[in-house]
């Protein structure tokens, strides 16, 4: 085997004139969003409810979570106001807790826009939003926090 010495994309090599590391993923500062959304007993399929605009480049952290365990409806569905479950789409019964970002994952270090699926940045913000899929099991609510790094 052969004996290597590698680096990571946080290093640059200068020799080579490669581009410094992305700031995004070297300096940004870490930020948090906490809310809480309710609904009502009587709110049916296809309500919404608008929760927070972040950034289009910004950088979710495995911070970011939903405690859907008095949420009103079956179904936890995040998303933008078009693509309803870009973000987050999990029965309520699966857990208490729901972050759609896990250390390690697929999208773990991406840019929302890149985690919402979308082809390009559109950039500014984005609006995230929860939707009923169906009517509600009862009012309820959802405390929730998005944790981002930002520059």
């Amino acid at each position: 085997m052969a004996v290597v010495s590698g680096k990571s994309n946080l290093i640059r090599d200068y020799v080579a004139g490669e581009d410094a590391p992305d700031p995004m993923l070297t300096r940004a500062r870490l930020y948090i969003a906490t809310g809480t959304v309710a609904n009502d007993a009587a709110d049916s399929s296809a309500s919404k409810y608008h929760l927070a605009d972040l950034p289009s480049d910004c950088i979710l952290d495995p911070l970011t979570q939903f405690d859907v365990e008095n949420w009103g409806f079956a179904q936890v569905v995040i998303g933008t106001e078009t693509d309803t479950d870009a973000l987050l789409d999990v029965a309520r019964a699966a857990a208490t807790g729901q972050s759609p970002i896990v250390f390690g994952d697929a999208n773990h270090g991406l840019e929302l826009w890149q985690v919402l699926g979308l082809a390009a940045d559109p950039g500014g913000n984005i609006a995230l939003w929860a939707h009923a899929e169906a009517g509600a099991t009862g009012a309820g609510a959802m405390p929730f926090q998005f944790a981002y790094r930002y520059r």
